[in-house]
């Protein structure tokens, strides 16, 4: 599986690749500090999946990018904006396939992010109050562990329709809050945070100062250490103590609101190490509460150390899905070396939809392919040389008896070709999973019938043949050429049907008839 990895500063990328290469992750970096040439070839690599399973990359990477098969985005710092997350996080998934997206996230990154916008030289102070607001508006976001995501995610940009019980009816992709067993306490804080306001507007007289004492100023964990009457607290006089009945957990988040509703504001000083501190002082709606005119809720939670892990449910994975996983994996691998060949990203031949079907289908025979959707006739004869092998080497494979899961067939059947594929009747358990769906196996392909298809041009062996590349199908009789289009892919057997009786096939797999040739392409593999 492909991924990006979303770094803060072209030095983290590098780290970051480093330190997967050395856990054995094809991982590269890619930023502003790679020459154009660099940054292209690790672009292509990730791309095709060539040497490049992962890319480290600053957020510049992936504009104007279309990869479809992205299935993890991680974020391993804050985004500056809950515009840049959206988009850098809408780069998963694009195929329709399950994909996960992972946010770390420390409050100690937005001291980084504020020192780098105010260290923009361009930037006047009008656009450093916007980037102060998106950088808050994303902290808001990380800070708020009650609401589902996807609600945040689109009332920020206006769109208020979401459903909240997605999250529940699909657990599977469901998002981080709402998988959380909801025990929150709304409580009114007003008065510890009074107490808070004043104690900050005591020693914030002497802003610049780089003393931290009595006199000094404090940073936000310093006053949580205070608040809580820790030991390692700078001082002990004040609300020293008075937040005892908190945990650190929700008395580090009772400050960050603060913060995150004005109540109380940071300063950005840079000491003599060129380190940034955050110093903590009153913010503009300090006074507001001071009056009585804001009334502060906090709604509380357990502590992060005391929550309950859920333990992740690990799903038994058949015998069946390993086989189709491997076939899959065989499959796209097949994919990448035909790219290389036609000059084209390999899931324009097949796209991952289209692969995952087809190693579900457990079966070579074309007249089956071809009601895939995304598997046409052309592309048969371009790539079924390469591709029909690896089919025809699973499709042998035989699901055990005491394995099988509903919907299966037990064992394949040597009977007659249009029995093995057709419906079953009372008990019987249905074939295949495509087959399972009648309704996707009544939606033919947009292709005529077969006394109405126009003639082509055709090979000794009666298939179709393909400009370049001589793949034919299989051997036709005048017989099967009048039959229906499943029933032609089964006809015919020979006297393969005799000495192969006593060998069970896959799931979907027909018997193979006699002399289909599958003829080398004419052109090579590199």
């Amino acid at each position: 599986d492909s991924g990006i990895i979303y770094c803060l500063s072209r030095r983290e990328c590098d780290i970051m690749a480093d330190t997967l290469q050395r856990d054995g992750l094809a991982a590269l970096a890619y930023h502003a500090g790679l020459s154009d040439s660099a940054r292209d070839e690790v672009q292509h690599k990730w791309i095709n999946q060539d040497g490049c399973q992962v890319i480290c990359a600053t957020i510049a990477f992936g504009m104007g990018i279309d990869k479809p098969d992205v299935r993890f985005v991680i974020h391993a710092s804050l985004p500056k904006s809950v515009e840049g997350y959206y988009q850098e996080s809408g780069r998963a998934g694009r195929d329709g396939e399950m994909s996960h997206c992972l946010l770390f996230y420390t409050y100690h990154d937005v001291t980084r992010l504020k020192r780098l916008i105010m260290m923009e030289k361009d930037g006047n102070r009008h656009t450093r109050e916007t980037h102060f607001n998106n950088l808050y508006s994303m902290v808001h976001y990380c800070e708020n562990i009650t609401e589902c995501r996807r609600i945040q995610l689109l009332a920020y940009f206006g769109e208020h329709g979401f459903n909240p019980d997605f999250c529940k009816k699909y657990p599977d992709v469901s998002c981080d809050n709402c998988c959380k067993t909801k025990d929150y306490k709304t409580r009114d804080v007003t008065g510890d945070v009074k107490n808070i306001v004043r104690f900050v507007q005591e020693h914030s007289s002497s802003q610049g100062t780089r003393n931290i004492g009595p006199s000094g100023r404090f940073t936000l964990n310093m006053l949580v250490d205070i608040f809580l009457g820790s030991k390692s607290a700078k001082i002990q006089s004040g609300i020293f103590g008075k937040g005892s009945a908190y945990s650190r957990h929700n008395a580090e988040r009772l400050f960050k609101k603060l913060i995150l509703d004005k109540i109380l504001d940071e300063d950005l000083y840079i000491n003599a190490s060129d380190q940034a501190i955050a110093y903590v002082m009153p913010g503009a709606n300090a006074q507001a509460v001071l009056n009585g005119q804001i009334k502060v809720d906090f709604m509380e939670t357990e502590n992060s150390s005391s929550m309950k892990k859920q333990k992740a449910s690990v799903a038994k994975v058949s015998q069946r899905e390993e086989v189709v996983k491997k076939c899959l994996g065989e499959l796209t691998e097949v994919c990448k070396s035909l790219g290389k060949v036609f000059g084209v990203h390999y899931f324009n031949i097949f796209n991952t939809t289209t692969l995952k079907k087809l190693a579900e289908s457990l079966s070579s025979d074309p007249e089956v392919l071809l009601q895939i959707d995304g598997v046409t006739e052309d592309k048969l004869e371009k790539y079924g040389a390469e591709l029909i092998p690896v089919l025809q080497k699973y499709s042998e494979w035989t699901l055990p008896v005491e394995h099988s899961s509903p919907g299966l067939s037990l064992s394949g059947s040597r009977g007659s070709g249009r029995s093995a594929l057709k419906e079953p009747d009372g008990e019987e358990p249905i074939s295949s999973h495509y087959f399972a769906n009648p309704t996707r196996n009544e939606r033919k392909r947009k292709t005529t019938s077969a006394c109405q298809k126009p003639k082509r041009r055709r090979t000794s062996y009666s298939g179709f043949r393909a400009k370049g590349v001589s793949t034919t199908y299989r051997k036709t009789s005048s017989k099967s050429q009048s039959s229906s289009a499943i029933g032609s892919g089964l006809a015919s057997r020979g006297p393969q049907a005799a000495s192969g009786a006593s060998r069970k096939l896959g799931i979907m797999a027909p018997p193979k008839p006699v002399n289909r040739p599958f003829l080398k392409p004419s052109y090579a593999l590199c």
